[in-house]
């Protein structure tokens, strides 16, 4: 379970009974919309983007950010992060003083080059759950394909750079119980054109934006295909080998979960579709979950898959709101008046803020720069395959 024991390292008082408060009520949140749903004996799984995780200044996590963290991580048995910043203090901090010795993780090399931002992902899982089966690798496109190529994009020389993902995908093997699987986390490129040069018309600007676009769907398009050729591929080889031994079919290890930050915009946008047509399912009611905590809803992660055992069952999907129990917009005036947080109340810069102000800087920033504008994505899959497996059993001795 969760540490608690760096709430003692709270000195405001007022404040360490306020987390304290705040830790009950996101516990009971995650018992309710998580733990009661699904079984012990499920593989609970998430991905949550944890915006810009371990950089300085404003988005250096405190405290009480870290238990809240912990705590909703601590209700899954494996969590996909993205975003995770160059520096991996804090990512060591989370899993050793807050999560403590029950989970490990994995975290990958940052990605070169201005695409790539310097990001980090991450794997965060509970050891006596789920086990590292030894594979992991970035996927790389074969046989000299490029994104930029692929494209079609009009504007190539804008896009020349981009030849790989411009954030590496990383795939890992697990094994949760009876299922062993291949899980591949993503923060897709989402793409910003430049402002409209003088000399650009506005036509030859809304094709610049359009294959900003087209670059953010072919990534998706092409990461999806690939997996899938991969899955297909090794189920193939697989098939004819119990065949040839005369073992039950329904097993497989070709099981691929695909997972992260796609920046899909809606369920019905040409984004999603690319995810979709490479044959990956998305659990029912998935793609209808807004996943970030902005005014304008948006649709950016998802948990994707294709699975070649026939015997796994997804079981049901959700998010996380966090901010129904942590960082509530009812705590504004808490962080303003008892922990004048530096950063709410403008100090920090040396900015004077009328209180209206701070109370919208903390709904509108602080929020997300110590928690994540992202909600948690969650599925749970039933992977207890016992209770099928004696049954054979029995009904092979019967039969002879």
């Amino acid at each position: 379970m969760a540490q608690y024991w760096k709430l003692r390292t709270i000195r405001n008082r007022k404040h360490r009974a306020h987390v304290s408060r705040r830790l009950r009520a996101l516990r009971e949140q995650m018992n309710e919309q998580v733990t009661k749903k699904t079984s012990e004996h499920d593989l609970r799984l998430a991905t949550w983007n944890l915006m810009h995780f371990g950089n300085g200044g404003g988005y250096w996590r405190n405290t009480d950010a870290l238990l809240y963290i912990s705590e909703i991580i601590d209700h899954f048995d494996l969590v996909a992060l993205q975003e995770i910043n160059t520096n991996p203090e804090q990512i060591e901090d989370l899993v050793e003083h807050y999560l403590g010795s029950e989970w490990d993780y994995i975290v990958t090399d940052t990605t070169g080059g201005d695409l790539g931002n310097d990001e980090r992902m991450a794997f965060v899982y509970r050891k006596g759950k789920v086990q590292f089966s030894r594979l992991a690798g970035e996927i790389v496109l074969p046989d000299g394909q490029t994104i930029v190529g692929e494209s079609g994009v009009t504007n190539t020389k804008e896009h020349e750079s981009h030849h790989q993902f411009a954030r590496s995908p990383f795939v890992v093997g697990f094994q949760c119980g009876w299922f062993d699987f291949k899980l591949c986390t993503v923060h897709i490129y989402f793409g910003n054109p430049p402002k409209r040069p003088a000399a650009m018309s506005k036509q030859e600007y809304r094709q610049l934006k359009a294959d900003y676009m087209t670059m953010r769907k072919t990534e998706i398009r092409k990461l999806a295909e690939y997996l899938a050729d991969r899955q297909k591929l090794e189920r193939r080889r697989e098939l004819a080998w119990l065949k040839e031994k005369g073992w039950d079919t329904e097993q497989s290890k070709a099981n691929y979960i695909l997972l992260g930050d796609f920046n899909i915009v809606s369920p019905e946008h040409e984004t999603m579709a690319a995810l979709k047509d490479a044959g990956f399912e998305i659990p029912e009611g998935m793609e209808e979950l807004p996943t970030t905590l902005g005014k304008t809803k948006a649709f950016y992660d998802q948990i994707a898959h294709r699975l070649g055992d026939r015997r796994v069952q997804h079981r049901l999907s959700g998010s996380v709101n966090f901010r129904e129990s942590v960082f509530r917009e009812v705590d504004a005036a808490h962080y303003i008046d008892v922990v004048r947080d530096p950063f709410v109340t403008g100090a920090e810069k040396n900015i004077s803020r009328s209180r209206e102000q701070q109370v919208a800087y903390f709904n509108k920033y602080r929020f997300k720069n110590q928690m994540s504008d992202h909600q948690l994505l969650w599925s749970a899959f039933k992977v207890d395959l016992a209770e099928r497996y004696l049954e054979s059993i029995e009904k092979e001795a019967l039969s002879d």
